[in-house]
């Protein structure tokens, strides 16, 4: 059995709730991951940086989904409930912070085998662009090779992290990492994606996107103008990124394209055995 599959077992058995299909346990598991997203802010101070958590409950059938509809609704608080948890943990959050739930019959690679999944958002920061960010080009990402939740992805994060599963969870169930791009867990090419495999950051500075491995077990790889560019693991700088170049997360493959650049992208190259240094530097 790999390491993945003896954490999951682990955190099954820590936390079996978290799997569970009672509405006793995912109201619990629900709680207890919103508790998760609370970080120290020094000083001894203790904040939940969110505006807005979105919950999906996964139903099985047509009476299922009528039947959590009506427990969301009239059951649970969950509003109310996050913010009593919040204060009851000693931390601080918006003043607007709202809780919306949609039930959906349709399973996606968000769920992760449970039966709900969450998102949390800066509601506020997405309406309000900070003028230090204003001439920031857009990134587009399109799937060239493997499977992923989307085909193509328009980003506007300054961070974008890049792996298998929307999810990574730590032993204990608790969510370590959100991807912004993610792989499905299932397939010989996704396989090959590491769960926190790379991520990308906008520097303002050099006013470049830059690419990083992240200690994957099957590498990152740029391809480019007919030769590879390895994303070392020990380079903490990363690779700067440049329109037209494929991402290679293992086997899975990524194209770029850099502020509105033409996305109309060849079929993915395949990378060389070369490995070629690149020259340019600015931290990430």
């Amino acid at each position: 059995m790999s390491l993945d599959g003896l954490l999951d077992k682990l955190r099954h058995w820590v936390r079996p709730w978290v799997a569970g299909t009672e509405p006793v346990e995912i109201h619990r598991a629900l709680l207890e991951d919103v508790e998760a997203q609370i970080v120290a802010a020094g000083g001894g101070r203790r904040v939940f940086p969110f505006d807005r958590v979105e919950v999906k409950l996964l139903a099985g059938s047509v009476e299922e989904r009528s039947r959590l509809e009506g427990i969301a609704a009239a059951g649970w608080d969950l509003e109310r409930e996050v913010k009593e948890r919040l204060a009851a943990r000693g931390a601080r959050f918006p003043e607007g912070l709202t809780v919306a739930v949609l039930v959906t019959e349709e399973a996606g690679p968000e769920f992760g085998g449970r039966r709900y999944a969450l998102a949390f958002r800066r509601v506020a920061a997405e309406d309000a662009e900070p003028p230090a960010r204003a001439g920031r080009p857009g990134l587009h990402l399109a799937v060239l090779k493997g499977k992923a939740a989307q085909d193509a992805y328009d980003l506007a994060a300054d961070r974008v992290f890049l792996g298998r599963l929307e999810e990574v969870l730590d032993p204990a169930g608790r969510v370590k990492r959100r991807n912004d791009v993610a792989f499905l867990e299932e397939g010989e090419i996704e396989q090959t994606v590491s769960r926190e495999h790379a991520r990308i950051a906008w520097d303002a500075e050099s006013r470049a996107f830059w690419l990083r491995d992240e200690g994957s077990a099957s590498g990152t790889l740029l391809f480019r103008a007919g030769r590879s560019i390895e994303v070392s693991r020990h380079d903490r700088r990363g690779v700067r990124l440049e329109s037209g170049d494929e991402i290679y997360l293992g086997r899975a493959a990524l194209k770029v394209s850099i502020g509105g650049a033409d996305r109309r992208a060849p079929g993915p190259g395949t990378p060389g055995v070369e490995s070629a240094r690149e020259e340019d530097d600015a931290p990430l």
